[in-house]
């Protein structure tokens, strides 16, 4: 491990030098320096590596890793946790910002509980153009495995960029488990951890402003069968069907975010796969199976014109007439005008 040094940032990367640019600038900004970032590259074609080596020149702190050749995103994730040398870690994805004073809220949560996996808050700005704070109001640090029933704090993993992970000096069992066929990466190694030492953290702090992607491959491999896959492919000490249960909580939002589509608010390019639609119905069972594949018939007998008349109502409700005309032309079709890069455009 570093000596003296607690923290490492880990950002996995491709082809956004732009967005990486920024966060290396922010992270410079940090009145405490007492940390490491290190960059893996999944072999990006575009000039993240001049970028990075320019940073380098003032940053001393700034590490940097190019693969030899694109292992794809969760593999990439991995990479990091195999190469940092610091006792946590904290992963964040390479098109989000991290907040001003976010290291040091890292630390101090860090110093105070000993946690091994950590969730904090983060900011971010829905579709109706609210901007809002995911996470907890206060500080909640679990213990006790045996009566844990927090699951929807678990499913709060999905997000990366909120978590911190204390490093382990072996996972070796992950490389016998079919874990790069979903982008949940970083949550099948958090129940992994817990399973051999249960302390789980929520701390009522923001470190990063998400910045929400508009365009994606398969909706449902990555909506609806990722977060369960990743939680059922290595034996743990967590209840599968519990995040199973949180997921079909959450299927009439699932409903709500594949219609979003005929406004343009979200883009989903790919069919689902024989594969997909086999194990949603080994998740979900028959009804919710048959509820969710039922999604692009849905789709299309609903008129746009209904969806978005909902959606303008909703908008002047929460903004007023002016703002919320401004919002609506904003985010109508706005999945076609994003320009930004990101390989899950052809994830399936």
């Amino acid at each position: 491990m570093q000596n003296n040094i607690l923290l490492t940032v880990a950002i996995p990367t491709y082809n956004r030098s732009e967005t990486l640019e920024k966060i290396l600038v922010q992270l410079r900004k940090e009145s405490n320096q007492n940390f490491l970032i290190l960059i893996s590259d999944d072999n990006s074609s575009d000039k993240t590596s001049e970028m990075v080596k320019k940073y380098q020149k003032s940053m001393h702190n700034l590490i940097y890793h190019k693969n030899n050749e694109n292992l794809g995103f969760s593999e990439n994730v991995f990479k990091l946790y195999e190469l940092t040398k610091t006792q946590y870690m904290w992963f964040l994805c390479d098109d989000d910002i991290p907040l001003s004073g976010s290291i040091e809220n890292i630390l101090n949560a860090i110093n105070k509980y000993k946690p091994v996996v950590a969730l904090f808050n983060c900011t971010w700005v829905n579709s109706y153009g609210q901007k809002l704070t995911s996470g907890v109001k206060e500080d909640i640090l679990y213990k006790d495995l045996d009566s844990f029933t927090s699951y929807d704090a678990l499913m709060r993993l999905g997000y990366l960029s909120v978590n911190v992970f204390k490093k382990k000096k072996s996972i070796v069992s992950l490389r016998n488990v079919p874990y790069k066929d979903n982008v949940f990466f970083q949550v099948t190694l958090a129940l992994l951890l817990l399973s051999k030492e249960f302390r789980f953290l929520e701390v009522a702090k923001s470190i990063v402003k998400r910045n929400v992607g508009f365009k994606y491959g398969d909706f449902f491999k990555f909506n609806v069968i990722d977060m369960i896959k990743a939680v059922s492919i290595i034996p743990h000490k967590f209840d599968n069907n519990e995040f199973i249960r949180q997921s079909k909580k959450n299927a009439f939002l699932a409903l709500q975010l594949y219609l979003s589509q005929k406004l343009g608010l979200f883009q989903f390019d790919l069919k689902p796969t024989r594969d997909t639609k086999q194990k949603i119905f080994k998740y979900y069972g028959l009804l919710y199976g048959y509820f969710f594949l039922s999604f692009p018939f849905i789709k299309r007998v609903v008129p746009t014109f209904i969806l978005k008349q909902i959606y303008l109502i909703k908008l002047l409700q929460v903004h007023g007439f002016k703002k919320g005309k401004k919002v609506y032309k904003r985010n109508i079709n706005r999945a076609y005008k994003d320009t930004r890069k990101t390989k899950f455009t052809a994830y399936q």
